[in-house]
């Protein structure tokens, strides 16, 4: 279960585990700070549904009987500025996007072309690339939630503080982008510093 703030790139939430509703929800409850921040959420899910459900139990409201028009027709929405979206797989390259459950009235809807998932996407097919206790549990370091947990969040901490990313710019990383340090740290750096506890959530 991953969480990527989308301008940034950084990679907030990196839980692994069985996927369920469990799972999901002490996921989020990492990611809330974060979302907390921001004036409206826009969230962008790659296709599982059981996931979009246990958010609608979550992030559900009801609306006063005054707020409730004839045109929309729906009382149980969306928190106001929660939007979310879920990618499903379409067949013969045609792609999908369902809108999950009734926004909002106060809150806008993206435009098409603005709802997409591909910075998860892409930092999945990179995971599976760089870390082979993602895609063979056979490995002895990954046989069990423990160990496939302690390889995800070193992954996640090079994404975040080692590696550049283009898409940011020239030599910049995640952590670079939202201010939390002025440069690139080494792999070196890394493993050795004293507050490594203090980067993971």
């Amino acid at each position: 279960m991953t969480f990527i703030e989308r301008k940034s790139r950084y990679w907030i939430v990196a839980r692994a585990g069985l996927k369920d509703t469990e799972l999901f929800a002490k996921a989020t409850k990492t990611a809330v700070p974060w979302a907390k921040m921001s004036q409206y959420i826009r969230w962008f899910t790659d296709g599982e549904r059981r996931y979009a459900q246990q958010l609608w139990q979550m992030a559900s409201v009801y609306l006063k009987s005054t707020e409730v028009s004839r045109e929309y027709g729906h009382r149980k929405v969306w928190r106001h500025g929660l939007e979310v979206a879920i990618k499903i797989k379409g067949s013969q390259g045609n792609r999908r996007v369902e809108w999950l459950k009734p926004e909002h009235p106060y809150t806008a809807i993206s435009d098409k072309s603005d709802v997409h998932a591909n910075h998860n996407e892409s930092n999945n097919s990179a995971l599976r690339r760089r870390c082979s206790a993602y895609r063979r549990r056979q490995n002895l370091y990954a046989k069990n939630t423990e160990g496939l947990q302690r390889t995800v969040t070193v992954q996640r901490l090079v994404h975040n503080w080692v590696r550049p990313h283009m898409g940011l710019g020239k030599n910049k990383t995640p952590a670079m982008d939202i201010g939390l340090y002025h440069r690139p740290i080494s792999m070196l750096e890394l493993l050795s510093i004293r507050g490594f506890s203090s980067l993971t959530p």
